[in-house]
């Protein structure tokens, strides 16, 4: 399978994924537990390493794998890793390399990042400190008393006004569930949205202030509308004279809640001052106009400077309100046809804009009599992935990121092999209060973050995962913490070291100094060395195999101990980064006590492979559909006088005792459920070996009970 995000939201992504060729949960591969959905809920918990798993199934190309290992020197024409130079003067841009893609040199383009700040202070005209205020802090509870200047989400923690004798029962018992995370969600899309834009903050207020107007007519008409029906005629805004209609329509789809199981005066009380602080809100952001929103004419001036105005710009935004006014403050009389706008209701063609864009990725499209190319499309993640857009080569990220995956999806919309470009850009903007002016960027940072902390709170948890903060992501994408920061779903650093990165120079080896490499695969286990290091520790790597069965895969771990014994780290990666080293370094004396650990280790490591061994024999126990059919067959078998009959039956009874792919199970299940038994039990069980070719799961998973692994140490080393 071929993937360019396998994690997009969570390492359950990468589960399902190995579930389509990996059927069963009970594995093989060298992990501890032996079992996938057990290991993958120690990665959630963090008890266990992804990459660990990852090494084994995942053949990763990464650019600077593919540049390292496959790619050519632009000078001489030498491949990379055969031509002596040092490998950062191709990251930092000191030598370009390329590869060839269809006969063709095709280069990399380098990314820089920008971070621009805009005081989000100025943007709300000295407001901002008020207007967050109104939007509040997360509370677990609905407040019984009323704080006069922060909302109090009413409307959205309904349960909380219900009369207690009523509170648990149904349909009130929905509402509290509802309620919990809906006030959360409306606080947290508030403030996104104050962030993104004062075009967007205004709408959605006003679309709020609407909803609270309706809702409070509905009440004083007896009518509770909550449900979606209910939230689609509340958005509605209604003439003068429309009110009868409203609610003739709310209480068609709102007669589920009776308002006499509220206390409906407190209700309304609630429901009125947040009807209040929604006025007050618009009354304070109604007179900001685009030329005295400081955010927009940062965009402006930014998009002005000779460097950019010649480059082909995207502009991305979470929020389509944000989006059309950025278009309309761009392109406020429709005159610049090289300037468009594309968002999910913009009823626009996609095709279309993204080939005006980027005829040249887009060879096939013909311009239509009158159409231009564009130079400057806004966009909200209608076009973050899945697109040729690299004739750009600068984005520019509206709204300030709480996570990297659609920041990454976006700059692979330019960022791709076939550009042109030697850099594309990439800024993002950054809001600072007033008073941050003279501190850094990462004390901005740190502010930034806390204020996301205060504001969503515990109601992080019922976000979206890649909506959710990832604070190193945020330091990395706006600080720049490195040169060239290479953006990834799997945080990659040139201070690891990749698995495949190892299995390159094998390979390489292998084929530039195949008698050395013969010499070392024909080393015997135990082997041991030292050699100085900025990092005082023990390296040891560790094997457990059954030599009488080698077509199962042996277990295998590296260890790295600090001085007084202690495991440091089991991570594959940083390992072999700790102790990668040229041919010409030398060895250096065993360290005193060096025997000691080293047996230390393959102690635990042999407890390690007994628990491992356990858990998989556990794993074999029989499930309740397995002993019924069990119980079933052997009641046949005492009836059944006919010698062939029994050999098939005590075949079956043998081959139903082993450890099952899900899709058996679950036949097995229906068997026991309708109550199958005796001759059509014995058929339905035929059919059922014959379909999964269970005689193979048999011979192999009688072998396997044999399996008896024998740890031991392949090598090791001093690093002193």
């Amino acid at each position: 399978m071929l993937t360019a995000t396998p994690r997009n939201n969570s390492a359950w992504d990468i589960y399902h994924q190995l579930k389509l060729f990996h059927q069963d949960d009970l594995t093989d591969l060298p992990i501890d537990p032996p079992n996938l959905k057990e290991y993958f809920r120690g990665v959630e918990k963090g008890d266990r390493n992804l990459q660990d798993l990852l090494s084994h199934v995942l053949i990763r190309r990464t650019r600077n794998q593919i540049i390292r290992f496959y790619g050519y020197d632009a000078e001489t024409h030498q491949k990379v890793i055969e031509s002596g130079n040092d490998y950062r003067d191709y990251q930092t841009g000191k030598r370009k390399a390329y590869v060839l893609v269809g006969g063709q040199h095709r280069f990399f383009p380098k990314r820089e990042l920008e971070t621009i700040e805009y005081s989000i202070e100025d943007t709300y005209q000295g407001l901002y400190q008020q207007l967050r205020s109104y939007i509040g802090k997360p509370r677990k509870k609905q407040l019984r008393n009323l704080l006069k200047n922060e909302l109090s989400y009413a409307r959205y923690g309904l349960w909380n006004f219900v009369i207690k004798e009523k509170q648990n029962k149904e349909p009130y018992l929905t509402l509290q569930r509802a309620g919990s995370n809906l006030r959360g969600l409306v606080r947290v899309l508030l403030f996104k949205r104050f962030e993104s834009s004062v075009c967007a903050f205004k709408a959605t207020v006003q679309k709020l202030l609407t909803i609270h107007q309706n809702f409070l007519v509905a009440l004083e008409a007896g009518i509770v509308p909550a449900g979606e029906e209910a939230q689609k005629l509340l958005s509605q805004e209604n003439a003068e004279g429309e009110e009868l209609d409203l609610l003739n329509e709310l209480n068609k789809v709102a007669d589920k809640y009776d308002i006499t199981d509220f206390n409906a005066k407190k209700l309304k009380k609630h429901i009125q001052h947040d009807v209040e602080i929604f006025q007050e809100i618009l009354a304070l952001v109604e007179p900001i106009k685009p030329e005295q929103d400081t955010k927009l004419q940062t965009l402006k001036e930014w998009l002005d400077k000779p460097q950019i105005k010649a480059k082909k710009r995207l502009i991305f935004t979470q929020y389509e309100d944000t989006a059309k006014y950025i278009y309309h403050n761009l392109n406020y009389d429709g005159s610049k046809q090289d300037i468009d706008v594309i968002y999910s209701s913009s009823g626009k063609s996609k095709a279309q804009l993204v080939n005006r864009f980027a005829p040249k990725a887009n060879q096939n499209y013909q311009f239509k009599p009158g159409e231009t190319e564009i130079n400057t499309l806004i966009a909200t993640d209608v076009l973050a992935e899945g697109l040729n857009m690299q004739d750009g080569d600068l984005i520019i990220n509206y709204d300030l990121h709480w996570n990297p995956v659609k920041l990454i999806q976006r700059f692979g919309r330019i960022d791709r092999i076939g550009s042109e470009k030697e850099v594309i850009y990439g800024f993002n903007f950054l809001p600072e209060i007033g008073i941050e002016r003279n501190l850094g960027l990462q004390q901005k940072l740190k502010n930034r973050i806390q204020e996301i902390h205060d504001t969503i709170g515990e109601d992080a948890a019922i976000l979206d995962r890649n909506e959710q903060l990832n604070e190193e992501a945020m330091y990395a994408i706006y600080s720049k913490q490195e040169e060239n920061v290479q953006l990834s779903l799997f945080d990659e650093t040139e201070k690891l070291m990749e698995l495949t990165d190892a299995e390159e120079i094998l390979k390489q080896l292998k084929q530039d100094h195949p008698e050395e490499y013969d010499r070392i695969t024909k080393l015997h286990n135990g082997i041991r060395s030292a050699r100085f290091s900025s990092k005082s520790g023990t390296y040891v790597f560790c094997e457990a195999s059954d030599p009488n069965r080698p077509d199962i895969r042996s277990y295998q771990k590296l260890y790295l101990i600090d001085k007084q014994g202690n495991v440091v780290s089991e991570d594959v990666s940083r390992i072999l980064g700790l102790i990668k080293c040229e041919p010409t370094t030398p060895t250096a004396k065993l360290p005193q006590n060096y025997n000691a650990i080293v047996m230390r280790v393959k102690k635990q490591f042999a407890e390690e492979v007994k628990h491992r061994q356990a858990e998989r024999e556990h794993s074999l126990n029989l499930t309740a559909a397995q002993k019924y059919i069990q119980k079933e067959l052997r009641a046949l078998f005492n009836l059944t006088e006919e010698e062939t009959q029994k050999a098939q039956i005590d075949l079956l009874d043998r081959a139903f005792q082993n450890h099952l792919p899900k899709s058996t199970k679950t036949e097995l299940n229906a068997l026991k459920a309708n109550k199958i038994k005796g001759q059509e039990l014995f058929e339905h069980l035929k059919k059922i070996y014959n379909q999964h070719d269970l005689h193979k799961i048999s011979d192999r998973q009688k072998s396997e009970l044999k399996y008896q692994p024998i740890a031991a140490i392949v090598c090791s080393e001093g690093l002193v």
